[in-house]
């Protein structure tokens, strides 16, 4: 079986290095340079590294609390995953230097002034949205930390103790986390357009980060499968994720179908700016095109029984999934502070490329210091033989 070593090349490593150093150095001078294009890029990018990492801990925690087996050959790199929460925490802590930049009930005097914000001030204030913002980080830096913790003691206890206290903390997760990760996205993405709310947007952010997060790691699966260093994984392991990658994105389309209607035939005006601002002023292209990386083109390029089969095939899918999560979060994001679209500037490029090559570096380093087989747990066996 595969052990602990090295996952990319130090010339591969230091590529990345550079790319995180240049990216973010970018980023920063877009900071103080373009406050709302940088903060907007550092929002984005931020939240969705950030979502990729939570979406390999809450992976990790459905299969614990299903007793599920197949995904063990793999599961360290969801854990891998996982361990870029603390910096992708940090990341968006950043944030907060410039809330009057991309949110409107931040800004001087704009309380006092809007009858509709001065009702929702105890909530969209500076100071609560920070507290919140810290404790929601913590909490899932905290158990992203014990879920980790508890599979890595099981490589050296035979005794199955380790993962049944998986399983009680990935019950506690998860119900923590549905909470938190609903109120995350309405404190930071649907209160950059304060005047306007939808009930099912927090279900909504969490259906696209399974999607991501799902197809991130099957990219991953399939690279440590073909690098030999997980030679252990089998054709219904790629099988299952592409179900899942498939499952998801429907899901998605749901969610995004079911917000999109409601508010249509309601035709209310306070409910019908939000899709007004982003199938006009240059956005329309944008608006389509996210439907169809996010669920048209997945959906119809994983039908096939086969092409849940195929690396190659499954690692394009995986791509375009995530290239569509990324506009996704640029349409929910960038038109609240930019109603004419103006391309990806050099700042997206830059909290994309910095944001990215810092998580492929977290992400390399953990799966490099720990064995990439999690021995005695109890479900290997199970998943080396899986569907075989």
């Amino acid at each position: 079986m595969s052990s602990s070593g090295i996952v990319v090349g130090p010339n591969i490593r230091g590529v990345c290095m550079g790319v995180a150093a240049l990216g973010l150095s970018a980023l920063g001078a877009g900071l103080a340079l373009s406050p709302t294009r940088g903060f907007s890029s550092l929002l984005i990018n931020g939240f969705f590294f950030l979502t990729l990492a939570l979406g390999g801990a809450v992976f990790l925690a459905l299969n614990s609390v299903a007793n599920a087996g197949w995904y063990t050959v793999f599961k360290r790199i969801p854990e891998a995953f996982a361990s870029y929460v603390p910096v992708g925490a940090a990341s968006l802590l950043v944030v907060l230097a410039g809330l009057p930049s991309l949110y409107l009930w931040a800004r001087p005097g704009v309380m006092e002034t809007d009858h509709l914000l001065h009702q929702k001030a105890a909530f969209l204030n500076a100071p609560g949205f920070a507290i919140r913002m810290a404790v929601m980080l913590a909490i899932w830096a905290f158990f992203t930390w014990r879920l980790r913790r508890n599979s890595l003691a099981q490589d050296s206890e035979a005794s199955p103790r380790p993962t049944r206290r998986n399983v009680a903390t990935s019950a506690v997760f998860l119900v923590l986390f549905a909470i938190t990760f609903c109120l995350a996205s309405f404190d930071w993405l649907m209160s950059l357009e304060p005047h306007w709310f939808s009930t099912i947007y927090g279900l909504y952010n969490i259906a696209g980060m399974l999607a991501s997060s799902v197809a991130a790691i099957t990219v991953a699966v399939v690279l440590m499968k073909r690098s030999g260093l997980m030679k252990e994984i089998n054709t219904s392991h790629l099988h299952d994720l592409g179900k899942l990658m498939f499952g998801f994105a429907t899901l998605w389309a749901y969610l995004w179908f079911s917000q999109f209607l409601l508010i249509w035939y309601s035709n209310i005006p306070e409910e019908t700016v939000y899709f007004i601002h982003r199938m006009h002023g240059g956005w329309e292209p944008l608006f389509y095109l996210n439907l169809a990386l996010n669920w048209a083109l997945p959906f119809v390029l994983l039908l096939p029984k086969p092409a849940k089969r195929n690396p190659s095939h499954l690692c394009f899918v995986a791509g375009v999934m995530l290239a569509g999560r990324w506009l996704d979060l640029h349409l929910m994001i960038s038109p609240a502070n930019m109603p004419e679209y103006a391309g990806v500037g050099v700042w997206d490029a830059a909290g994309l490329l910095g944001l990215g090559a810092l998580f492929v570096l977290t992400v390399t380093r953990t799966m490099g210091s720990v064995p990439l087989i999690a021995r005695h747990d109890p479900y290997l066996v199970e998943s080396l033989h899986h569907h075989t």
